[in-house]
């Protein structure tokens, strides 16, 4: 702020302090204060009143405003002067003035201000203001309504109208306002544009779809012309309706890697009466300390949704409507999901001896875990084509091994001469079955026909004479088997362990015989104990035979 003193006891004063510096020491005279300009402005942008703010040490007698064009050198003509300033508030001292009579200026702008005060000491001061003067249109905004102010889901549209004057300081008229008003709804970033009639009246409707917010309008006249203008902001506050959840279902099983489907029906609270919910977001979540899972899914029309998870074990899912604009977060429904989890056989061998006993094993793979003791068992089937006819011969417990390496299982049993075999894992509710690949196993079947221990009776010290024929089953049929090693046992009477009384060879056409010794009762029977590594052991018919 420049500021201009004028002194008009200066000359007084001076001469005052040079008799004083002839004639001797005089009294201290009391300093004087010069008039202090707060601010000078204009009393509203089209009101056309100068308003100033000053304080001195004494009343103020004389305020005179000059104002200058805004772009004017220094040394320019003045365009107006004022000087019928009134008190509107405080002392002579310490006040407010305002003027009287508006200003009627050719151009609107912001106008150089320079005052002049002077303080009934005669001390005046010559300051500009650093604000300057505003000589503006004012946009007048009248009859401005926001309804419905709490829109609820059902009564979203939100209608904004009112009307625009205009004030023009340089004629002090006021008109309706001609051009478009630009609406800032309560919607984040959105604006929508709409004409004026020619009474300066607009209105528009718009959907609200965010939170809490507020709706303004602001005037864009058809011409660019200074102007002032600060309308009312009004609040928009959503109501939020009551929401919830039906599940078609609260229990599911999935097998593991399988999605689980999660449905059911949202509905809202509206006028009293649940109506179906229409695009709300549902939520469904599970988690664990082995992971977790969300869907999201969007209701229908109808109110339906139907969300799809991973979940890597059982678990339950919880499910509710996101909260949102109008829709209040519904309680929580559960879901309990049983996860059937991956199984795999692997390493599985079998193998087929000379007594027709069938020996099975491989490993049994679960993963992280092992199944409990209701569900850990492994079946070993046998099927005679290896395609249908699958019957359980053994069921063994795999041994509690490394679920992920896998976890050995063995068993042995009778099994026919040729088939086909396979392990199998049965499904439950915490696990998926599981196959192992098939395997074949087979051995040559034979059998030792027309056996016979004579004569009977024998006489002690005679022979008894031990024969039959070996046969064994190839190419569909019963065929002799040559060349063969038949061993010859005997059983004492009244024992129970049977004694090698020595082998024979079977001729070209299977038949065999050996001739013993008659020494005492018992029975007698020829067996192929040592087959080769493709046919199973055989025995022939038990002869008793009494020695006299």
């Amino acid at each position: 702020m420049k500021r201009h003193v004028r002194r008009q006891s200066l000359v007084l004063a001076c001469a005052s302090v040079a008799a004083g510096l002839l004639l001797g020491p005089v009294p201290t005279a009391h300093a004087a204060t010069a008039p202090v300009l707060t601010y000078a402005t204009s009393g509203g942008p089209s009101s056309g009143l100068v308003a100033v703010s000053a304080q001195s040490d004494s009343a103020i007698t004389s305020i005179t405003a000059h104002l200058y064009a805004p772009d004017a050198p220094a040394g320019a003509a003045e365009v107006a002067r004022v000087t019928d300033f009134t008190r509107t508030s405080g002392s002579d001292r310490q006040g407010i003035w305002k003027t009287s009579t508006p200003l009627r200026l050719a151009d609107l702008g912001i106008y150089r201000l320079v005052l002049d005060l002077t303080d009934e000491d005669g001390d005046t001061t010559t300051a500009e203001s650093r604000y300057g003067f505003d000589y503006y249109l004012t946009a007048g905004l009248t009859d401005f309504e926001v309804t419905p102010d709490h829109p609820d889901y059902a009564h979203r549209q939100v209608s904004v109208s009112g009307r625009y004057t205009i004030t023009d300081p340089r004629t002090g008229d006021t008109r309706p306002a001609h051009g478009q008003v630009d609406v800032h709804t309560a919607n984040w970033d959105e604006t929508k544009t709409v004409d004026m009639d020619a009474e300066g009246r607009f209105a528009t409707t718009y959907t609200h779809t965010d939170g809490f917010g507020s709706v303004s309008s602001w005037l864009r006249l058809s011409s660019p012309e200074p102007m002032y203008q600060n309308g009312p902001s009004f609040p928009v506050s959503p109501v939020r309706s009551d929401t919830r959840v039906t599940l078609d279902s609260t229990a599911l099983s999935v097998k593991e890697g399988e999605p689980v489907k999660v449905s059911g029906l949202a509905e809202v609270l509206v006028d009293g009466a649940w109506r179906p919910l229409d695009g709300a977001t549902v939520t469904e979540m599970w988690s664990s300390d082995m992971g977790g899972a969300t869907s999201r899914p969007v209701t229908g029309a109808n109110g339906r949704f139907t969300g799809e998870l991973k979940m890597s074990r059982s678990g339950t899912v919880y499910v509710s409507v996101v909260d949102g604009t109008y829709l209040n977060t519904s309680p929580e429904r559960s879901v309990k999901v049983q996860v059937a989890r991956k199984t795999s056989i692997s390493g599985f061998t079998v193998s087929l001896n000379k007594y027709a006993e069938l020996t099975a094993g491989g490993y049994l793979h679960t993963g992280s875990s092992t199944p409990g003791d209701a569900d850990n068992h492994v079946r070993l089937q046998y099927s005679a084509d290896g395609k249908t006819g699958w019957t359980t011969l053994k069921t063994v417990t795999p041994s509690s091994g490394d679920p992920e390496t896998g976890s050995h299982f063995k068993g042995t049993f009778d099994a026919p001469a040729k088939g086909y075999y396979r392990a199998y894992f049965a499904a439950t509710a915490n696990w998926q079955a599981s196959y192992s690949n098939v395997l074949h196993a087979e051995r040559t079947k034979t059998r030792i026909t027309d056996a016979n221990a004579s004569p009977e009776p024998v006489t002690k010290g005679r022979t008894i004479t031990v024969q039959g024929t070996l046969q064994h089953y190839t190419s569909s049929a019963w065929r002799t088997y040559s060349s063969q090693k038949v061993k010859i046992l005997f059983r004492p009477k009244g024992s129970s362990t049977w004694y090698d009384k020595g082998d024979t060879t079977t001729r070209s056409n299977g038949s065999f015989s050996k001739g013993f010794t008659a020494q005492t009762d018992g029975t007698w029977v020829a067996v192929l104990l040592y087959p080769n590594s493709t046919h199973l052991v055989s025995s022939g018919r038990e002869d008793y035979v009494d020695v006299r």
